[in-house]
């Protein structure tokens, strides 16, 4: 009670001095958030995975089936091909969950990967800063998805684990009288199944993709989403013409 009497005669005088001071520009000029990853990218038209999940009967021997795949896939974390191991895993633990992947070690691993999607940056970056009409303000940007496929001359582990997959970038570009500024992220998406047609070799074992797959027509396992979002990349001198670094290519899954 005493510090409020004390106060009060002070009061007008705080008024006057908060509603005169300016605020600092870097409360009133805050740029929006990073956009999140944009939608899921459609299905292809002829159809994505093997089937209804669960849609046939389960056997002894599709159970036999199911044991030998968890021995691949311990096999490929023993020759050093760990995400492979863990996407088997997953789908074997018959969840349906999405499985997070972190962009960063991905890039780390395909630097062909990294220099596209540091490409689809810089193009976006740019596209946005221009489309800011005043002298000041900002704008958020975000990509349509783009296709990468992760082949074996690149690494054995990431065509093993996801192949082809999807990826794009989101961000925020300011325009100010000091210089501009960049943030953004990139984001990965793939869909994880088996079908029919194609072959793999791990190690001594060789397998059809459509035996892995029935595991998910009967119920022992289930396609799952892949998916992850990378590290906020930020460039603090942007403007048209400036060559972003790399991607970082940092994270953990």
């Amino acid at each position: 009670m005493f510090l409020l009497k004390a106060t009060l005669p002070l009061l007008p005088l705080l008024l006057s001095f908060t509603s005169a001071a300016a605020l600092p520009s870097s409360l009133s000029l805050r740029a929006p958030a990073i956009p999140g990853a944009p939608a899921d990218p459609p299905k292809p038209a002829d159809g994505d995975g093997i089937g209804p999940y669960k849609s046939k009967d389960a056997g002894w021997k599709d159970h036999l089936s199911k044991t030998k795949f968890f021995s691949i896939a311990v096999a490929a974390g023993e020759i050093g091909l760990n995400n492979a191991e863990r996407g088997m895993r997953h789908y074997l633990d018959n969840s349906g969950k999405d499985l997070n992947v972190a962009p960063g070690p991905m890039m780390k691993d395909l630097p062909k990967f990294r220099e596209a999607a540091q490409a689809l940056a810089q193009n976006e970056a740019t596209a946005a800063y221009k489309a800011i009409s005043e002298a000041t303000g900002s704008k958020t940007f975000s990509s349509k998805w783009s296709t990468y496929y992760a082949t074996k001359d690149q690494s054995w582990d990431w065509f093993y684990a996801i192949g082809g997959f999807s990826y794009s970038v989101t961000g925020v570009v300011t325009k100010a009288s000091g210089g501009g500024s960049l943030q953004y992220r990139i984001h990965i998406f793939d869909r994880y199944n088996w079908d029919a047609g194609k072959s793999v070799d791990i190690g001594p074992f060789h397998f059809e993709d459509r035996e892995l797959g029935e595991l998910h027509l009967k119920g022992l396992a289930r396609e799952y989403v892949v998916r992850g979002s990378g590290e906020v990349n930020e460039v603090k001198d942007f403007k048209p013409g400036t060559v972003i670094p790399s991607p970082s290519t940092g994270g953990r899954n």
